[in-house]
């Protein structure tokens, strides 16, 4: 024991330092660290390749375990891919998840994933898509919804029907636009309840007499081996004519958007859905995006669409409830008609903020709508399962002076609660049309939010595949979560030889896949390991000088002399590795 003053410094220095060395290894793994960029597709040598970003999942068992939902658009097929460690490599198995007799699965349309994957309970993987062959092809044909499911990663595959539309005619067509969601209950009852959100399009309706977008939504109480019928959310709010009025005031409330029809140039015909707009078959909805919450509480948020009134109402957000398994519905408005509000909404939920969690929106906001390419991301949340939700708040940080567009914002949430959101952003720019791929999270139930982290580790230049060109075949940023790490994915056109002029044609170039992480702890090899060598060394470090300071105080105590003072050297943040 130490029976002088001096001895109690020199033990409460030590435990300072001791302290210190602890804290600096216990948060060593938050600050972001970002992987560099792997190529998903590099297995693929055809020079006409043509990929969509993929729809991205992460196993809560395994959270090495990643499925990938890709879509090659020049053979309009859905595929898988999945990699077992943490991204950092990509195997492509060889089943196939679409059925031979529904091979195609390309729906060509914006701002969408084509299919869209899940995890359920027991690692099972769902996999949902558009499903045709030739025969169902055109302008005015139809497309089914497959669901394929798989208790081996991918290595084989059991696929269902789930909405069955082949050989449909006239008005009972149906063209399904891409997935929107796909939602997986494995917490309640004993077998996985499934839930497929999509656009429904009706082709065999015209104008004046058009059918809006639909939101729907379908169920499978076995673990995607049966299928209910589906369910369209717009009724469930728009049969009450207050709200109608309110979408068609609001067309003289808030600014027109800039590219709104004006006028109508000829009357309509008398009888027809144009000559009376105020009717619930032309309101709408776009792209649902399901998630499930406690007990079982199945949510899907949609923004509105309508069709045959002119000058078009804005759009709303919607946020519709099923308690009973998809079965029946209720609605409530998120965020009232305005022009500036973008019709792209994403949505995941959390445990965090009373008994029946939070759930979270993002969404793009156009502040000035005559501004073209000018927007922002929203973040909106409700803690009491949709019934009020909070003031949208921009998760941007650029200034706004500066009018980037930020856009196609994704939104997940890892098991710890944290909340991650992607989105596309034109502010790294050069001055060729490209964007890139930037990310921000929060840890306080989106409270507060990280600084905007750019990913992508080059602009991804617009100019080549099919982004624009009139194609506009798009996604939002892919993007999945795990305590570890997020996942983050884009489609990329950087292997395109642009001094081929073919290659800056319509629809010319190539498009690879591309993921990086953003890690909060070790993950596998890679980047993880010089995580580790960086913890290791700081607290190796800090044990060293305190064995040092130990024996210094020590010499003082007994010679009288100065300690040495020795500067300290910096630990920077690794901010990318490989």
């Amino acid at each position: 024991m130490f029976r002088s003053v001096k001895g109690r410094r020199i033990v409460i220095a030590a435990a300072g330092l001791f302290v210190l060395a602890q804290g600096a290894a216990a948060t060593a793994a938050d600050p972001l660290r970002l992987t560099r960029p792997v190529q998903v597709t590099k297995d693929d040598l055809n020079p006409g390749r043509l990929y969509l970003a993929p729809a991205l999942a992460v196993d809560p068992a395994n959270p090495l375990h990643v499925g990938a939902g890709v879509t090659e658009l020049r053979t309009k097929t859905c595929t898988f891919m999945r990699s077992k460690d943490g991204g950092q490599s990509w195997q492509r198995p060889e089943a196939a998840p679409a059925p031979a007799t529904f091979p195609f699965c390309n729906t060509s349309n914006r701002g969408a994933f084509q299919g869209q994957v899940a995890f359920g309970r027991d690692s099972n993987l769902y996999y949902a898509f558009p499903g045709y062959d030739e025969s169902d092809a055109g302008p005015r044909g139809n497309s089914s919804i497959i669901v394929a499911r798989s208790d081996d990663l991918g290595d084989s595959w059991t696929s269902e029907i789930a909405r069955n539309n082949r050989g449909k005619a006239g008005e009972q067509q149906e063209f399904q636009r891409p997935i929107g969601s796909i939602a997986v209950d494995s917490r309640s009852g004993s077998v996985d309840t499934v839930y497929v959100g999509y656009t429904t399009r009706l082709p065999g309706f015209s104008a004046p007499n058009a059918a809006p977008n639909i939101t729907t939504v379908i169920a499978s109480e076995d673990g995607g081996r049966t299928w209910g019928g589906p369910v369209q959310l717009p009724p469930t709010i728009f049969s009450n004519a207050a709200v109608r009025d309110q979408a068609l005031t609001a067309r003289t409330t808030t600014t027109l958007a800039a590219n709104a029809p004006t006028t109508t140039t000829t009357a309509p015909a008398a009888g027809s859905r144009a000559a009376e707009p105020n009717q619930t078959v032309n309101f709408g909805g776009f792209q649902p995006v399901v998630t499930v919450g406690a007990s079982g509480t199945v949510y899907a948020i949609w923004p509105s669409t309508t069709a045959n009134i002119s000058p078009g109402p804005p759009a709303g957000i919607f946020l519709s409830k099923s308690t009973d398994k998809g079965k029946t519905w209720e609605t409530r408005q998120a965020v009232p008609f305005d022009y500036k509000n973008g019709t792209f909404v994403q949505m995941a939920w959390t445990e965090a903020g009373g008994s029946q969690g939070t759930l979270h929106a993002v969404y793009e906001f156009k502040e000035r709508p005559e501004v073209g390419g000018y927007s922002d991301i929203f973040y909106i949340r409700s803690t009491d399962g949709g019934e009020s939700w909070s003031q949208p708040r921009n998760i941007t940080d650029d200034r706004p002076t500066d009018l980037f567009g930020q856009y196609y914002p994704n939104i997940t949430t890892a098991p710890d609660g944290r909340i991650d959101v992607a989105f596309y952003d034109t502010r790294f720019d050069p001055g060729i049309r490209s964007n890139d791929v930037v990310y921000t999270y929060s840890r306080d139930n989106g409270e507060t939010w990280s600084k905007n982290e750019r990913i992508s580790d080059q602009s991804i230049d617009r100019r080549i595949g099919v982004w624009g060109f009139n194609y506009d075949i798009t996604s939002p940023p892919s993007l999945a979560s795990a305590d570890e790490f997020a996942i983050l994915g884009w489609d990329d056109p950087r292997h395109s030889d642009s001094s081929v002029a073919d290659n800056l044609a319509v629809g010319g170039g190539l498009q690879d896949i591309f993921v990086a992480n953003a890690q909060f702890s070790a993950v596998g090899g890679g980047a993880s390991k010089v995580a580790k060598m960086i913890v290791a060394g700081v607290v190796g470090l800090l044990a060293v000088g305190l064995i040092l300071l130990v024996v210094a105080m020590a010499a003082r105590g007994s010679s009288g002399g100065d300690p040495a003072r020795g500067a300290k050297s910096p630990v920077r943040k690794p901010q990318r590795v490989s």
